[in-house]
């Protein structure tokens, strides 16, 4: 979908006066850039799922974590005295939200497809 938009830029570019064939041609690299980033970060993504020390390594924090939700969500829904959803400083409930935030940010993504819209 990204190469069609491109390619459509490239014929716009090519009947448009010098200015906007030029704002063109370089949304159009731009775009490219884009492109063979998002390749090059799928390329060492996969590399690095296939290698089994970084699922050990993940495992150090992810089994905690996993047993510390468990704990939230049991304590929510039977009504225990733990309170363990509740985080000691305001300063740990502050990271807590920037890390869900960047758990589902896809910025790069937004910002490809808002190029392409224009």
């Amino acid at each position: 979908m990204i190469e069609r938009g491109i390619k459509l830029m490239e014929r716009r570019a090519e009947i448009e006066v010098d200015k906007e064939k030029l704002r063109t041609e370089l949304t159009a690299e731009y775009l490219r850039q884009i492109v063979e980033e998002t390749r090059i970060m799928t390329d060492f993504n996969k590399a690095k799922l296939s290698f089994p020390w970084f699922w050990m390594f993940a495992a150090l924090f992810v089994l905690p974590l996993g047993f510390w939700w468990s704990a939230v969500i049991f304590d929510s829904v039977f009504g225990f005295s733990w309170n363990v959803a509740d985080l000691p400083t305001r300063e740990m409930k502050d990271a807590a939200g920037r890390m869900i935030e960047w758990l589902f940010y896809v910025g790069g993504g937004v910002a490809g497809v808002k190029a392409v819209l224009r």
